[in-house]
């Protein structure tokens, strides 16, 4: 069975959402620094290039930290947060038959994106959910698989063959 959800996946995101949230901190706190530096310079003859260049290195080191926090450091402190639970649950069912994925995804607020996967056993589907991210790793749309989930998520597969 392919494994879709390790300890060293969640390890890594946990380690990624640290070191872009420091990074992102960073960036805020050395231009917040280097403006009140450059303040101290400022004098008659140079005061409005001194506006100019204080206010857009704080627009930028701004800009960086929104940047590195929301596309960074949410996203990975998200994933790593729902890979520790999914990992923690116990409560594991199996499910076979054919797969489908749904096109597109959905963000779960403050959560990781979505992608819906139907698996058609018989007359019966039944719907489960997959991390988007973890989606690409999936077999073929069509392939009559085996997998394994927890929660509803898709956490583990196996590709069987007619």
């Amino acid at each position: 069975m392919t494994v879709l959800y390790t300890a060293e996946e969640t390890e890594r995101q946990k380690r990624r959402a640290k070191w872009s949230g420091a990074a992102a901190w960073t960036a805020l706190a050395l231009g917040w620094l280097a403006c009140a530096v450059l303040c101290f310079f400022v004098r008659t003859g140079n005061a409005k290039d001194m506006l100019f260049l204080i206010i857009g290195l704080a627009t930028v080191s701004g800009w960086i930290f929104i940047l590195l926090r929301q596309m960074v450091y949410v996203p990975a402190h998200a994933e790593a947060h729902h890979m520790a639970g999914i990992l923690a649950d116990e409560n594991k069912e199996e499910f076979e038959g054919v797969l489908r994925l749904s096109p597109g995804g959905f963000q779960i607020p403050k959560s990781i994106i979505v992608k819906k996967a139907h698996i058609q056993q018989g007359e019966e589907t039944v719907t489960l959910n997959v991390d988007a991210s973890l989606a690409r790793r999936l077999p073929p749309e069509g392939a009559l698989v085996r997998v394994e989930t927890v929660r509803k998520y898709i956490t583990a597969f196996e590709v069987r063959h007619a």
